[in-house]
């Protein structure tokens, strides 16, 4: 039995597929699907952000995986194996929000998380009786998950493999680990809760640990949406890490800076850089959407602590709020290189399915369009919903002029060398690869 994985790209403004070869880690949802399919099938996986699709290969089911930002392309990866008599199977958050949807592109639907549904739909399509849709009753216990297998991607296509130059100093994430699921936040904008639930729930430490130790690799990316969430637990872990001597990524809450042992803690398990979601800096324009954990005043502070340990920030922003004027990018980039952000990520506030700003937005009849992601170029500069203070062109044109001045050479130097941030090469090699992604059209980097 031959089984494909596949995760989709998605379409440009200018309709070209994206493609970022060296820029991500490999992700771990298609390896951790493998490490729990039965050794005898035979396995492949298709990372379509990183190279292409071959249709023509003998393949005897896929199985397909996406966010809502990709979902038009993997309907039409569903569609053209199923043309050419291939069964599809397809999950991830958006089918899970999405059944019906899903199912017109799809032989099979997987709703929830995989852990036990996973092993269910394999035993079931060997024996002829797979079923239409497979619903997960429960949350799967993350005790004793399977090592992912990563062996089954080519490395050289990832961030940090097989780089040339300088980019062999980069000490950025190689592989994806996740300890924890689940976020107690709810945000209205966030589909994290959803389908990982409002409960956080941890792995045991030393199933961590031994995951690492299996991978041998030197660089992670700690895929949990606050590895910070609980400080005890935190802690605990990274004094476990600490003997293994690697480097991390993840992502945690601005606030977490007010817990000095923890930052240091995390520096001294290897931390170099953390995704934070800053979002907004107007506390009206956050509470529009529940992000009640963020304190803006407490801003410059936090940053300032997550700095002097050497710790980078990804500050992930979001722009599209009601009330805000063209002035609000302008004052978003001096704000970050005002504070020497080492790195940002710039977003329009997506109405995601199944969420309540999506639900409310419904609700007020001002979606532009119901099922904006079935749009194969949808603009994502672009607002999805009416109300807002600015026209389309406006929120565009300004949002792509500050965040590509972001990662102008004058601001990079900025931020990175004057004076020189501590750990200030892997910041300043990020920043040059960004800059030139930036450059060749992707206006996000990554998803």
């Amino acid at each position: 039995m031959k089984l494909r994985l596949i995760e989709p790209s998605r379409y440009l403004e200018n309709g070209n597929l994206l493609k970022v070869p060296g820029v991500l880690p490999p992700s771990l949802t298609l390896p951790l699907l493998a490490a729990l399919t039965p050794r005898d099938v035979h396995v492949s996986i298709v990372n379509e952000l990183v190279e292409d699709i071959d249709f023509d290969e003998e393949v005897d089911v896929v199985g397909i995986s996406s966010y809502t930002i990709s979902i038009y392309r993997a309907y039409e990866i569903a569609d053209e194996f199923r043309k050419r008599g291939v069964p599809v199977v397809m999950g991830g958050i958006h089918v899970s929000m999405q059944p019906e949807e899903a199912q017109k592109h799809a032989d099979t639907v997987i709703v929830g998380e995989a852990e036990e549904i996973w092993p269910q739909f394999l035993d079931d399509f060997r024996n002829g009786t797979r079923k239409k849709i497979y619903v997960a009753k429960k949350r799967p216990s993350l005790i004793n998950l399977p090592v992912p297998r990563f062996s089954l991607m080519d490395k050289s296509r990832y961030l940090c493999f097989g780089r040339k130059g300088l980019f062999r100093l980069l000490p950025t994430p190689m592989l994806s680990i996740q300890t924890a699921r689940g976020c107690p936040h709810s945000c209205d904008f966030c589909s994290v809760t959803l389908f990982s639930g409002g409960k956080y729930r941890s792995r045991p430490i030393s199933d961590v640990i031994g995951e690492i130790k299996a991978l041998g690799a030197k660089g992670y990316f700690f895929t949990d949406d606050n590895i910070f969430a609980s400080p005890p637990r935190a802690k605990k872990l990274f004094r476990a890490l600490i003997p293994l001597r690697i480097l991390w990524f993840g992502q945690a809450t601005i606030s977490a800076a007010e817990d000095k042992e923890l930052i240091q803690l995390a520096r001294e398990s290897g931390c170099i850089s953390l995704f934070i979601g800053l979002e907004s800096l107007s506390h009206k324009s956050l509470g529009s959407v529940g992000k009640m954990i963020n304190e803006v005043e407490d801003y410059e502070k936090n940053l300032k602590a997550y700095r002097k340990e050497g710790i980078g920030v990804v500050a992930n922003m979001m722009f599209g709020f009601d009330d805000e004027e063209p002035t609000v990018f302008k004052e978003a980039y001096d704000f970050l290189v005002k504070n020497r952000v080492t790195h940002a990520f710039w977003f329009p506030l997506t109405p995601l399915p199944g969420t309540r700003l999506y639900e409310k937005l419904k609700d007020q009849d001002r979606l532009k369009c119901e099922k904006w992601w079935l749009k194969p170029e949808a603009d994502i500069r672009r607002p999805k919903f009416t109300g807002t203070k600015m026209e389309d062109g406006v929120f565009s044109d300004n949002f792509y002029q500050y965040y590509r001045r972001f990662y102008s050479l004058g601001s990079i130097t900025q931020r990175i060398l004057f004076p020189p941030q501590k750990r200030f090469l892997p910041k300043l090699l990020l920043n040059l690869l960004y800059r030139r992604k930036l450059r060749s059209g992707a206006t996000v980097i990554g998803y």
